[in-house]
């Protein structure tokens, strides 16, 4: 296996916990079919698995099927309700962390989205990371982003070690807005995830939910170029972020041990096609917690 690209691979485990994605027809995925994809994904080379306490048991799962020697990323959420003591409160969330999926460290901690580092408490989420950090409990710290214009507002005063950043076909404001290569530049990991638009790009026009038919055109576009190429809607996708040297991990979530096995067999081909621009500004398309189902 190509080692260089398969290990740019990082295993979304969302579904593990949650009925995740639009292109998901089987829902939360068992604790059997769980273990079969990590193992699978283990004896792969893969060797990073992206998860967060909000995914539902996804950490209590991850922890029976033993990840102790495997790479672990998890995210932390907001409370809703007050917090007395903001250090106390986050270092329960990663020791719970810890505990649930039975490791001794996690090789990141990053905050599931950064209207955290805009609160009030911003600064003290930000320390108790980075205290936890200088004890070994957590190798890198960071924050997941939605939008590069997070950064404007959040990069200076929170020097990450790691970004996770949405980044597809579609979606390409990463490196239009210029963070893309100022990350690279600075040694940030940059993780990206919904490569595959949570399933939108995988998908025939006959099995797109009524919603995007605003975007026919440029979803037809995208589909007849596939067809003019001789490539699967997978294969262009997962090359499109594998192909960059900037980025240092695609996270992919899967709902089959047979989808993670394609997912492999396709990294260890070489594609190199000119890619027609397919991006789209359209908040609506592009950002899936906008999307109307």
């Amino acid at each position: 296996m190509n080692r260089s690209i398969s290990s740019k691979i990082s295993l979304g485990t969302a579904q593990f916990g949650l009925p995740y994605g639009v292109a998901n027809q089987g829902g939360q995925l068992s604790l059997i079919q769980s273990k079969d994809i990590v193992n699978l994904a283990r004896r792969s080379g893969i060797d990073k698995i992206d998860t967060a306490i909000a995914y539902g048991n996804c950490e209590e799962v991850l922890g029976k099927i033993g990840v102790a020697n495997l790479n672990i990323i998890t995210k932390i959420s907001e409370e809703k309700i007050e917090i007395d003591d903001i250090n106390i409160w986050m270092k329960q969330q990663i020791g719970g962390s810890i505990d649930r999926l039975g490791v001794l460290r996690l090789y990141a901690v990053m905050l599931h989205s950064t209207s955290m580092l805009s609160s009030d408490n911003g600064i003290k989420y930000w320390n108790t990371l980075e205290e936890l950090k200088d004890q070994g409990v957590i190798e890198k710290i960071g924050f997941s982003i939605y939008n590069p214009s997070e950064l404007d507002s959040h990069y200076n005063n929170y020097h990450p070690d790691i970004i996770q950043a949405p980044y597809n076909m579609i979606d390409n404001r990463l490196e239009a807005s210029g963070w893309l290569q100022k990350l690279s530049d600075d040694s940030v990991e940059i993780h990206v995830r919904s490569i595959f638009l949570q399933g939108l790009l995988l998908m025939r026009q006959d099995q797109r939910p009524a919603y995007f038919n605003k975007w026919d055109k440029l979803l037809c576009n995208w589909d007849s170029w596939l067809v003019s190429e001789n490539l699967t809607a997978l294969e262009a996708a997962l090359w499109f972020a594998l192909k960059d040297n900037r980025i240092t991990n695609v996270v992919v979530g899967v709902d089959s041990e047979e989808q993670l096995q394609e997912i492999i067999d396709i990294s260890e081909k070489k594609i190199e096609v000119k890619q027609p621009d397919f991006t789209s500004l359209d908040i609506k398309l592009i950002n899936p917690s906008e999307w109307l189902l």
